[in-house]
Formats: structure tokens, C-alpha cells, sequence
């Protein structure tokens, strides 16, 4: 009898123990990931914006498209790529997903985030200027008598001034640069979205040239300062974040193959408390009421 109830313990247990450990396996079975990111999540069309992504395992590219159109393909299996909104897409949710190949599956590998188009970029027409208008130069001859020579006297009649025509664009408020009087940027420019930032402020670096699917590393004073993919022509947009704030002006440097330059100037103001002249108030009006107290 004892040898029946130990068969029947030790099966009990076995079984136990074999429950465990496939539960054990399950649970350090990892899930597949597919999620895709959208910076910033909304805008107007023709905006710009970036794409983050992690998929795994992942075999081959990775294609995203803007409501099944695709838009841009990258290799790596997780990163940040720059894209733009359609020009024609309509106001309101629209789908930027992406999809590779599972590695493991051979199944398709897809993840998708929503972008809300708020309206469409709107460009102001050029402005025309009129010129001045001058009136001609008119001869002015005066006659004299016979036997003496008549000298041709010449008058100019002054400029006629025309108002400003009302198509002519204002001016830029102050400490605005024009865009107008600006050089365009060469094939090796960084473009930066302003010419001076201070502490806190978003900056944005903009570049073209590069491998498409190439990674851009962007470095200032030797120190990394942000990085991001090159689209599917080479161009990429990233933000650009100091590690350190100095006053002065800074250079800006992309890698991808190509090394693409920019200068951006750091504003760094300071401002000291007022309260010296307050406290010497404050004491002397003290020390007068404790003379009044033992003087009465």
C-alpha cells in the first residue's frame, strides 16, 4: 500500500514540475514588436515630420506608406526617418504605417500610428514694386537781341515721388532676419530653421545629399547633438539639442557619408536681483526706531 501511495505522490510531482516549466518557457517567450512612432503627430499639408520605428525580428526593408501609398523605405531594423505630408491630403485622421517580413514567420511584419492634417501650407504671392517715374529734362531757350549769341539754358525738373505701393510687403519686425536678402544654401549647407537660439529653445537642422537609409549623426564642438535617417533622396530633418549652454557662436555639423555644415549663435542672458538698495533701507529704519525707543 505505502509503494502505491509513493507511485501516486511522485507522478503528482512530476507532472507539477513539467506544468511549471512550460509555463516558465511561455512567459520568457518574447512578443514580436511592430510600433511606429509619429513627431509631431499633426500638421497642416506639405509639413514636415518624423517617423520612429522598432520592428523585430525584421527581414529585408521596411516600407511606410501614407494611406497604402508608400512614402519612404529604410533597412534598419529600428530608427527615425524624415517625411512629408502630401500636399493634397484632406483635413482630418489619415494612417502612416509601415511593413517588413518576419523573420521567423515569413508572415508580413506591420505596425501604423494616426496623422491629423489640420489644413494645407499657404504661400503669400510675390509682391511687385512700381518704380519711380522722373518727368524728361525740357530745354529752356530765353531770345536776346541780333548780333549776340543765345545760350541754351537748361532746367531739370525735380523727381516725382510715388507713394509705396500698397502690394509692397512690410517689413520684418526687429531682430527677425530677412528671407529675402538671404543666400540660398549650397549643396554642402546645413540648413537651420533660425539664425539664434537661447536655453529652451526647439532648434531644427535640415540637409540633403546623403545615402538614402543612411544614418546622420549631428555633432557641435565635438559632442553629439542629435541624428536622425536619410529619406528616401537623401534628405533628412532632426532636432538639435546643446548638451551645454555657451554663449557665442556654434558650429553645427551632419555626417552621412557627406559632412554638411551649419552656425548657429547661443544668446545666453542674465538678470541680478534688486534687493541690495532694499535691505539698507530696511536697517536703517530699524536702527532709528531702536534710537527713538532709548531716547525718548
Amino acid at each position: 500500500m505505502r509503494i502505491v501511495v509513493r507511485l501516486i505522490f511522485g507522478t503528482v510531482t512530476g507532472l507539477l514540475f513539467l506544468v511549471s516549466q512550460v509555463g516558465a518557457g511561455n512567459a520568457q517567450q518574447s512578443p514580436y514588436q511592430s510600433t511606429v512612432g509619429l513627431k509631431p503627430s499633426s500638421g497642416p499639408a506639405g509639413s514636415s515630420f518624423t517617423i520612429s520605428w522598432d520592428f523585430s525580428p525584421c527581414k529585408g526593408p521596411i516600407s511606410f506608406s501614407w494611406d497604402g501609398a508608400a512614402i519612404t523605405s529604410v533597412s534598419a531594423p529600428s530608427g527615425q526617418v524624415a517625411a512629408t505630408v502630401p500636399g493634397n491630403a484632406a483635413p482630418g485622421s489619415h494612417t502612416v504605417s509601415g511593413t517588413c517580413t518576419n523573420a521567423r514567420t515569413g508572415q508580413p511584419l506591420t505596425g501604423g500610428a494616426n496623422f491629423r492634417v489640420t489644413g494645407t501650407v499657404t504661400t503669400a504671392p510675390p509682391t511687385t514694386k512700381v518704380p519711380p517715374t522722373t518727368k524728361p529734362t525740357v530745354p529752356v531757350t530765353t531770345p536776346t537781341r541780333p548780333g549776340t549769341t543765345t545760350t541754351p539754358v537748361t532746367t531739370t525738373a525735380p523727381p516725382t515721388t510715388t507713394p509705396p505701393s500698397t502690394t509692397d510687403t512690410p517689413p520684418p519686425p526687429t531682430g527677425v532676419p530677412s528671407s529675402s536678402s538671404s543666400t540660398p544654401p549650397g549643396p554642402n549647407d546645413l540648413v537651420l530653421d533660425r539664425p539664434s537660439v537661447q536655453p529652451g529653445d526647439r532648434l531644427s537642422a535640415t540637409g540633403k545629399g546623403c545615402t538614402p537609409g543612411e544614418r546622420v549623426t549631428l555633432t557641435s564642438d565635438g559632442a553629439r547633438v542629435g541624428g536622425a535617417y536619410a529619406d528616401g533622396t537623401g534628405a533628412f530633418t532632426a532636432d538639435v539639442e546643446f548638451t551645454r549652454i555657451e554663449a557665442g557662436k556654434h558650429t553645427v555639423v551632419a555626417d552621412c557619408g557627406v559632412r554638411l555644415t551649419g552656425a548657429v549663435e547661443q544668446v545666453v542672458t542674465s538678470s541680478s536681483g534688486g534687493h541690495s538698495g532694499t535691505m539698507v533701507v530696511l536697517v536703517f529704519f530699524v536702527l532709528a526706531g531702536i534710537t527713538v525707543i532709548r531716547f525718548p
